[in-house]
């Protein structure tokens, strides 16, 4: 009888055993696979894509002695230096190039762009003329400003400048709720797209606001408004 015990005792103590010994095991194998996933990410973080210059804009000729020049990439650039006075704003893969505070002089002008992300460089050539002081100016909207009868079926407006603009606009209710739809720019025109769950009502006002300036960094505040058709 007594043997029996000891036996039972020690068929128990080997069980016990082989688990510990085998979840010490996955939990080494699950440490392996860890340190794994991380040299991974940390090799992936620094195997960053090279960056190539895309376009600029504006791309040459004249360039207001104020203005600044929006240039843009394939890959995040890193850091981004360029010659003389002028200094660079914004991250990823859209830079500014902002004037010195005393503005270019006026005359050829030749920035020289340097980015530490493939060590890349591009030349840049422009007339600076006089500096810009006049703020953009709607010219177009869609719809037009105090215009009704709109269909509540509308998916999208848009607001035409004289020149290119950046910046942010937004479509409000008639509680001045933000519809958050979807903005794009386009050179001179910012266009607002329907999003799910944000459809305009009938007999209702709707305001395109907000602010925008150009490359000299002059402003303009913006709202039109537009009422929706009766509900039929």
């Amino acid at each position: 009888m007594a043997r029996k015990k000891i036996s039972v005792i020690v068929l128990r103590m080997l069980t016990f055993y082989t688990v510990v010994v085998f979840m010490i095991g996955c939990a080494e194998n699950q440490q392996d696979e860890m340190m794994t996933v991380l040299i991974n990410n940390i090799l992936d973080a620094n195997n960053i894509p090279d960056a190539a210059f895309v376009s600029a804009s504006p791309a040459d000729g004249d360039l207001p002695a104020n203005g600044s020049i929006s240039v843009t990439f394939d890959n995040n650039p890193g850091d981004v230096t360029v010659t003389g006075d002028g200094t660079v704003s914004t991250s990823g893969k859209t830079r500014t190039i902002n004037p010195p505070a005393a503005d270019y002089p006026t005359g050829a002008l030749t920035i020289t762009i340097t980015w530490t992300n493939g060590n890349g460089s591009q030349y840049l050539t422009y007339n600076v003329v006089t500096a810009d002081k006049t703020a953009p100016e709607v010219t177009e909207s869609s719809p037009e400003d105090r215009e009704e009868g709109i269909s509540t079926d509308l998916e999208e407006v848009s607001v035409t400048f004289n020149e290119p603009v950046t910046g942010s606009l937004m479509l409000l209710d008639d509680g001045d709720d933000d519809l958050m739809w979807t903005q794009e720019i386009d050179g001179n025109t910012i266009t607002l797209t329907i999003i799910a769950g944000a459809a305009l009502g009938n007999e209702s006002e709707y305001t395109i606001a907000g602010t925008v300036s150009d490359g000299a960094g002059n402003e303009t505040d913006v709202e039109l408004t537009f009422v929706t058709k009766a509900k039929e």
